[in-house]
């Protein structure tokens, strides 16, 4: 997405139709759209609603383009004095500024009723817009240039830019760089968002010995401090929550600082939960380095360490700054990781994304596009409903199962491994409960027992330790349990199920499991 952004007259929409033919993505005129919804001219909504009418008009188009897929936007000019305007430009897209001189500005427009602040002291206006202007990623000089001339300039600058996919929170969205190979754009990815004083790095041990000099080179110039700590879920306990904590004290960081985290989910929900406590919260950024994390752990805000009763019991919402996934990182992961992260993204193409489904049924594997849809998928759903209070609870789908497996596993079970037994369980519990056709079920099924991701030695715990454990679920309530279960692939259903409901299942499934049925 690139937003074209300047003064009435710069040029915009004449640079934006050349420029959408160039990448072949559509055109998107923002005055023209808003017109088209409204059934109204510009002029009139400002003259009969006034201007911050029209502002929350323009904002509420800006936030559907932002969600629509690639295109080049000529947005308005007043759109990016609203700083949370210009935040989600940057969540979403690159941010071109078509820098015009006022003289040539007002050759061009001279006296234009369609433009109804263009008589309102145009000098004072210019200038009042131009520090919100100047917060682009680019910025092209036009005097003097013809608008092929501007176009082919901001075709020859951001044909490589890493562009994001967002997560359109309100208020509050921030980007996903999907790509191979950009971690060494992560200084100038972090700099689009913020300038911080310093940088705390909080890397997963294994990762940052493979990828020191890699991460070194990427921050520099930016001063940070790194703590290294094991990958595994013991790491996920008050005492490395304090140690995390007493090391950001020691380094005598404040709330200018920002943190890093480099690891897979584990380090990433310690990162965002000691971010979010420390002097009432600083900024966390999510370099997710395996699979799982990068498809779902690293996106969403939730951060959480486990208690000796259960997992993820203490934790909070906290959204990252930013999300950079680097396809790269796969290259030294271990085979049951990459298994492990693929059963994520089966989730995804099970309970909503039919494509991802079909496209996992057919073998060879680009990575950076598995990524790039299931991270639009998740953001999907995280800015409709970012604290579980109804839609996102869809993504629980195999983790109620999968987390009381891994309680009374003692974690010696992966966490993908665990998901996908969950899956497999929710699957046969759909098909038995008569939501789900036999042909669904023996296909995901197929894809699960395709790749291995559970070994087929795993005996499972009987009904007694999973109750337990369930009934310290946090999704557990005094009624039971909103139990995510799928009617076809792609369409998932909830519903709320009795604890002795859903053992009394288990029963028959881990008995048929037993059996290898």
């Amino acid at each position: 997405m690139i937003y074209l952004t300047g003064f009435m007259g710069s040029g915009k929409t004449t640079v934006g139709h050349i420029l959408a033919g160039m990448f072949k993505v559509p055109f998107i005129d923002m005055d023209a759209t808003i017109a088209t919804q409204t059934g109204s001219r510009i002029a009139d909504i400002f003259t009969y609603a006034g201007e911050k009418a029209f502002r929350i008009i323009e904002a509420d188009v800006l936030s559907q383009i932002a969600t629509g897929g690639d295109a080049v936007v000529a947005t308005g000019g007043g759109l990016p004095v609203d700083p949370a305007n210009r935040a989600l430009m940057k969540a979403s897209g690159v941010i071109v500024y078509l820098r015009t001189g006022l003289e040539v500005l007002k050759a061009r427009v001279g006296d234009d009723p369609e433009r109804p602040l263009w008589n309102r002291d145009v000098e004072g206006l210019y200038e009042a817009r131009e520090d919100a202007y100047a917060d682009a990623d680019l910025i092209v000089d036009t005097d003097g240039l013809a608008p092929d001339e501007v176009a082919h300039s901001i075709y020859d600058k951001t044909s490589d830019i890493v562009m994001p996919e967002p997560v359109a929170l309100k208020g509050r969205p921030y980007p996903i760089y999907i790509g191979n190979g950009i971690l060494p754009e992560l200084r100038n990815l972090i700099s689009r968002h913020l300038q911080p004083e310093g940088l705390f790095v909080l890397a997963d041990q294994k990762v940052h010995g493979l990828y020191a000099r890699l991460l070194e080179e990427s921050l520099a110039g930016i001063h940070y401090r790194i703590m290294e700590i094991p990958g595994g879920e013991g790491s996920k306990s008050y005492g490395y929550l304090e140690e995390v904590l007493g090391r950001m004290l020691a380094y005598g960081m404040n709330r200018a600082w920002a943190c890093l985290a480099v690891g897979g989910g584990v380090i990433g929900d310690l990162a965002g939960f000691a971010s979010d406590v420390f002097m009432r919260g600083i900024p966390v950024i999510q370099v997710p380095t395996t699979l799982l994390a990068q498809v779902d752990a690293s996106i969403g805000g939730k951060t959480a360490i486990n208690h000796e009763l259960g997992k993820n019991l203490i934790g909070t919402f906290h959204q990252p700054l930013a999300v950079l996934c680097d396809s790269a990182f796969f290259a030294t992961l271990a085979p049951e990781e990459m298994k492990g992260g693929l059963s994520e993204v089966i989730k995804y193409g099970v309970i909503m994304d039919t494509p991802l489904f079909e496209y996992l049924e057919g073998g060879a594997y680009d990575y950076e596009k598995i990524v790039r849809m299931c991270c639009r998928d998740k953001a999907s759903v995280v800015a409709r409903d970012e604290r579980e209070g109804d839609l996102r609870r869809i993504l629980n789908f195999g983790h109620t199962l999968g987390h009381a497996l891994e309680k009374c596993m003692d974690f010696r079970i992966h966490h993908g491994q665990a998901v996908a037994l969950g899956m497999l369980f929710a699957t046969w519990l759909s098909h038995d409960m008569g939501l789900l056709a036999d042909e669904d079920r023996r296909r995901i099924v197929a894809l699960i027992e395709r790749h291995e991701i559970v070994p087929s030695s795993l005996e499972l715990p009987d009904s007694e330790a999973i109750g337990q454990a369930m009934a310290v679920d946090k999704k557990a309530l005094k009624d039971g349990i909103n139990f995510v279960l799928i009617s076809g692939i792609g369409n998932w259903v909830v519903k709320k199920l009795a604890i002795p409901h859903i053992l009394d299942a288990y029963a028959r499934f881990r008995s048929g499991y037993k059996k290898g049925v």
